[in-house]
């Protein structure tokens, strides 16, 4: 498993290389740079802008300013943002973690009910619970998630239930820490929702689909006729075997929760990379959107390798092949 994880992080180096080098050519032909506004302005003259654009070094060559910011990475500096005037590892630092908390916790949710309510649909197949459950992955799916993220909004000014916009409340100075994560989880319900159902429909088709094909494999038919206890059967040949075909999109549904939290982001108003990156990309923030970019194929690229690692340690076929 060692060879195979070394051997993945070798490509994945190289993937991101690509990514990167892509990106900056993206930022350099598109029209204007950060100082194209402000220069739209008469009260500044070309001299200012000018002196700025050498102080941020929007003036040198492609490959110059390429090799300038390749090389502070390798020492950990990505860079200053030019409209927040810190540098952008600050910025993503705080920002990372909203993103990833809001992420995961719809990972958990869509994975964690969409996997036991399809293994249980599949077993009662054609059964009323099944087919309100696949009525319902397809509402999910045809549904996009800035519809779903205004509905929730739409929820929450109705019942007052669920704060709107941002992570936080204005709590008293001597508000306690459980106060304090107890009115997080309120402002991370909706948006985590918003996300989870997403995602919950293609999870649940997917894992039904799975299971009906192991139901009726010839190795469960001799596993009961071995007399193996029901709980052995479920564990270690139904819902083992269904849930390879899953584990392979795990680093791929990472990937789309994370450019789909970006609109989710913005409609709730939570402090992640979403609504960073929006604003970066808007005043072409050179070295912000390029950070932004690199923290989001590291994440992606990690996903997939743990979903890899997954399939190696749950699949001996993958582990023979490899």
């Amino acid at each position: 498993m060692i060879r195979a994880v070394l051997l993945r992080l070798s490509h994945m180096l190289l993937v991101l290389l690509g990514i990167i080098f892509l990106s900056f050519v993206m930022m350099d032909f598109a029209p204007g740079d950060f100082l194209s506004q402000m220069a739209l302005n008469p009260q500044i003259s070309p001299r200012v802008i000018a002196s700025l654009k050498e102080q941020y070094g929007l003036g040198l060559p492609f490959f110059t300013q390429f090799v300038h910011w390749m090389r502070a990475l390798l020492h950990g500096n990505l860079g200053y943002s030019f409209s927040y005037h810190v540098p952008v590892s600050d910025l993503i630092a705080q920002r990372v973690p909203m993103t990833l908390l809001l992420t995961l916790t719809a990972v958990i949710i869509a994975w964690g009910a969409a996997l036991p309510l399809a293994v249980f649909g599949a077993r009662r197949e054609g059964g009323l619970f099944d087919r309100s459950l696949l009525s319902f992955s397809y509402l999910s799916i045809s549904v996009p998630s800035f519809f779903l993220a205004l509905l929730g909004l739409l929820v929450a000014e109705k019942t007052g239930w669920f704060p709107i916009g941002g992570a936080r409340s204005a709590l008293a100075s001597g508000a306690g820490s459980g106060e304090r994560l107890l009115d997080l989880l309120r402002h991370l319900v909706l948006p985590s929702l918003t996300l989870a159902l997403g995602s919950f429909g293609v999870l649940y088709r997917l894992m039904r689909s799975s299971v009906l094909e192991v139901l009726s494999q010839p190795f469960m038919t001799a596993a009961r006729g071995l007399g193996l206890r029901e709980r052995v059967i479920f564990w270690r040949y139904l819902f083992r075997n269904a849930v390879n075909p899953l584990v392979t999109l795990f680093g791929m549904e990472l990937g789309g929760l994370l450019s789909g939290a970006a609109f989710t982001e913005m409609i709730f108003g939570w402090p992640g990379m979403g609504r960073l990156m929006l604003h970066a990309v808007m005043t072409r923030d050179l070295y912000l959107v390029m950070g932004g970019v690199l923290m989001g194929a590291v994440l992606l690229l990690l996903g997939n390798l743990l979903a890899d690692m997954m399939l190696y340690l749950l699949d001996p076929r993958v582990r023979e092949r490899a």
